[in-house]
């Protein structure tokens, strides 16, 4: 079945780290804000977690250590937004006597309470590396997007809706965005064969025609 219909997908072969390397990395944090904790209630261990979890890197230093990084649910940087949510969203973890963290062990992504709710993720590092496939993910008949991770530090993010489409390219925390329309896609004025592989390119330019189609017709 093609993209006209139903589109393929799959997740990029990320490996979720588990309960014991994030336990260990959230004590290597622990001891290391320890005293700035004292002078600084919360100012300090708010600003390590969210400085360090919504850069680029997406890794405390425990976090460093232990080869695992934070991503959002779609596999991209969270920002700073995103890690100071997470970050206070650990305080109701305790308010449910830890049964927040021990959902890590319970779903496929190892994902605790705070991960859930701020849709996110804990992975291993060199995962992230190695993965290199484009995810598409449908949003409804007339919304689909694709991702392509390079590496830790770069992203491809291109969406396509009825009025035409939009590609991010995320380098280090920076983003620079392209507009396009649906026909200059489908006439081969915009390309992403030097990104994505040949079916995902031809998978875009199918849904655009559909769009295009559906759009004429109705």
């Amino acid at each position: 079945m093609t993209i006209l219909d139903q589109p393929t997908y799959s997740e990029p072969a990320l490996e979720y780290a588990n309960f014991g390397e994030r336990l260990i990395a959230r004590l290597i944090d622990a001891l290391i804000i320890l005293i700035p904790s004292m002078f600084l209630p919360f100012i300090a261990p708010w600003l390590y977690f969210a400085l360090q979890e919504g850069s680029a890197n997406g890794a405390t230093v425990g976090k460093k250590i232990m080869g695992i990084r934070v991503l959002s649910a779609d596999y991209q940087p969270i920002g700073f937004g995103t890690a100071t949510g997470r970050f206070f969203c650990h305080f109701i973890n305790l308010f449910t006597l830890g049964i927040g963290y021990l959902l890590m062990l319970f779903n496929a992504r190892s994902q605790g309470l705070h991960d859930l709710i701020t849709s996110t993720v804990v992975v291993r590092t060199r995962s992230v590396a190695q993965s290199r496939p484009a995810v598409a993910r449908p949003q409804g008949r007339d919304h689909h997007s694709w991702t392509k991770i390079v590496s830790e530090n770069e992203a491809h993010y291109v969406e396509i809706r009825p009025d035409g489409g939009k590609h991010r390219h995320r380098v280090s925390g920076s983003e620079q965005v392209r507009n396009f329309t649906l026909w200059q896609l489908t006439d081969g004025l915009v390309d992403f064969s030097d990104i994505f592989d040949q079916e995902v390119t031809a998978e875009m330019k199918q849904f655009a025609e559909r769009l295009l189609k559906t759009k004429y017709q109705g």
